[in-house]
């Protein structure tokens, strides 16, 4: 009998650094494209604090480099889009698929929809309650009218939210062959050394934007109201992209870079 389950790859990455990390996924998004490898689920981490810009933002104008070398902080510019997102206390996943994929919808924002899913699942499986998909007609006018750099300032079609307040950012880069979304799932999150980043047009779109990550955005620490290991968010991702996406998971344990 022929085997017609399909196959899924897991990796779980140890901590690296910001260009190992953004080589890696644009790695992995290669070999699908070449047909080289399954659809690939990493999960990993950063072994310093790093600021990672979207592949067409300014990072002259946007981001405070000097300061970001003052406290030690990368800088690296990811292969998606969107805004600046700083990555410390956190669980990142990169999820990369071939196109077309009969999982798959062929549209950016409908497989935003189907990884996004796969993300619910697992944080039900953390005890997160009230996490919900922010549709088409929750676009946040005020969050784009911050005129942030920041990620988090905003929130996007198909990014998870609780209670109106984001908790996953994801981005995502397509081509004919296959298409890489990566994304930050926020145990903690310091807000002022994150809003200290970036550069202002006018002091008041700081505030404004300070005002935003205060109100507008939440940890699964805050969430749950307690403390939040890497290892526990891991293993919740791995099983609820199981339960979502169906088949045969093949799992590549990663030593530490």
């Amino acid at each position: 009998m022929i085997d017609t389950m399909q196959e899924w790859r897991v990796i779980e990455d140890g901590p690296g650094n910001g260009v190992s990390n953004m080589a890696t996924d644009r790695a992995i998004l290669a070999a699908c494209e070449a047909g080289e490898a399954s659809p690939t689920l990493r999960l990993y981490g950063w072994n310093r604090p790093t600021l990672t810009v979207g592949y067409a933002q300014d990072i002259a104008r946007e981001i405070d480099v000097e300061r970001c070398r003052e406290l030690d902080i990368e800088v690296v510019r990811r292969p998606t889009g969107g805004r600046a997102l700083l990555h410390h206390s956190e669980v990142t996943y990169s999820f990369t698929a071939p196109v077309p994929h009969p999982q798959f919808p062929s549209s950016l924002l409908g497989a935003y929809r189907v990884v996004a899913r796969a993300l619910l699942e697992g944080l039900k499986e953390l005890g997160v309650k009230n996490a919900v998909l922010a549709s088409a007609k929750k676009v946040d006018k005020s969050r784009v009218s911050s005129r942030s750099p920041s990620c988090l300032s905003s929130i996007n079609h198909w990014e998870i939210e609780v209670r109106e307040a984001k908790l996953v950012g994801s981005a995502q880069r397509r081509t004919k062959k296959a298409f890489l979304q990566h994304g930050s799932i926020l145990i903690d999150c310091d807000r002022s050394l994150l809003n200290s980043l970036f550069k202002y047009q006018a002091s008041d779109f700081r505030f404004k934007s300070m005002d935003i990550l205060n109100n507008r955005v939440v940890t699964l620490s805050e969430c749950l109201g307690r403390g939040v290991t890497y290892h526990e968010v891991s293993q919740a991702i791995k099983r609820g992209f199981s339960r979502a996406l169906p088949g045969r998971w093949d799992e590549e344990n990663v030593c530490s870079r």
